[in-house]
């Protein structure tokens, strides 16, 4: 057995595998996989029998604060075995990657398997939703019209835009945003109101959330109260769909109405009506988005974490988290904006 981390020239053996039934999609993308696999933060790990691709394995190195304390975590992606036996060894190996180990969604299988190893399962975190199923979402079939005509009397559309004074009133100070290129040191809290968030560095964040990147497009928007900066937000733009991808600041309640004045700056001009899509476990967050039109999809998703043999010391009440969905691969799924 041999094992090797993957560079750009091992990219033809992979795609050896591309017909494999079991073989990820967005693993066929050149840029992609030697972007996310090309980091310091994220690497691939392929294993090889007699020279061809026996499995492989994906390991994102994510930094959490917990109560101020620090937390490594390791989140698997693109866990595949493709010979008997594979999978318990790729998992060992994501196990040994760091102290603590995540998946947040997951597949059947997945869970399958971590229930049996004895992860510990924290409440599903909820998916709030604004405008779903317009104008490009997942209604199909021929009674689409009607579909979303029934879609417009029960849930009217969203338009934040026209909102924007109602937002910053919430806010309760003269709260704006600004669009950046870049993140700077000054966007990262000082100080923060959550006792569990994504804690990144600058350097992860401008990788992770890069607003240059051809094939997924990032925006990133400076939240201001005033001339002071307190947080940001990342929005993942794509032709039917907004996603809050990351964000971060100093207080609940003016990160909350950040993302919304956000959301509105990139619907103001659109041509089509978008879905919204945001994860939120924190009630005063999750008051302010269904006031302004968001409600609670039909599943939750899972959050699950595991400590090897140690303690997890994590306690499960998630209402002062910080959650965002972008996290590890959630938000880089094909097709990609140039395919």
């Amino acid at each position: 057995m041999e094992f090797m981390h993957y560079t750009p020239a091992h990219h033809d053996l992979l795609l050896r595998k591309r017909d494999h039934p079991l073989f990820p999609p967005a693993l066929s993308h050149r840029g992609f996989v030697d972007w996310y696999y090309g980091s310091p933060w994220c690497h691939l790990y392929l294993f090889l029998e007699r020279g061809e691709l026996a499995g492989m394995i994906g390991i994102d190195h994510l930094d959490f604060l917990y109560e101020g304390r620090p937390i490594a975590v390791a989140a698997a992606n693109n866990h595949v075995a493709f010979l008997p036996g594979m999978g318990g060894v790729q998992f060992l190996y994501w196990l040994k990657a760091a102290p603590y180990t995540l998946v947040f969604g997951g597949s059947p299988d997945t869970h399958a398997l971590l229930r049996q190893n004895g992860w510990h399962y924290f409440p599903p975190i909820p998916l709030l939703l604004a405008n779903r199923g317009r104008p490009g979402g997942p209604i199909t079939w021929k009674w689409r019209p009607l579909a979303r005509g029934l879609l417009s009397m029960l849930m009217p559309t969203v338009r934040l835009a026209r909102r924007r004074a109602a937002i910053i009133r919430q806010s309760g100070c003269a709260l704006s945003v600004r669009e950046e290129r870049l993140f700077t040191a000054d966007m990262l809290p000082v100080s923060t109101p959550f006792c569990f968030r994504f804690a990144p560095t600058l350097e992860y964040l401008q990788w992770r959330y890069a607003t240059s990147l051809s094939f997924i497009r990032y925006r990133l928007f400076r939240i201001l109260r005033g001339e002071e900066t307190v947080g940001y937000v990342v929005l993942k733009e794509s032709p039917n769909q907004l996603l809050v991808s990351q964000c971060d600041g100093i207080d609940a309640v003016l990160l909350a109405c950040g993302v919304l004045l956000a959301l509105a700056e990139v619907t103001e001009q659109a041509p089509v009506v978008r879905e919204m899509c945001l994860c939120s476990s924190h009630p005063p967050m999750q008051r302010l988005f269904r006031l302004f039109g968001f409600h609670e999809g039909r599943h939750r998703r899972p959050f699950v974490m595991g400590s090897g043999r140690r303690p997890l010391e994590i306690a499960d009440d998630t209402q002062e988290w910080l959650v965002n969905f972008d996290w590890n691969d959630n938000g880089l799924r094909p097709p990609f904006l140039d395919e």
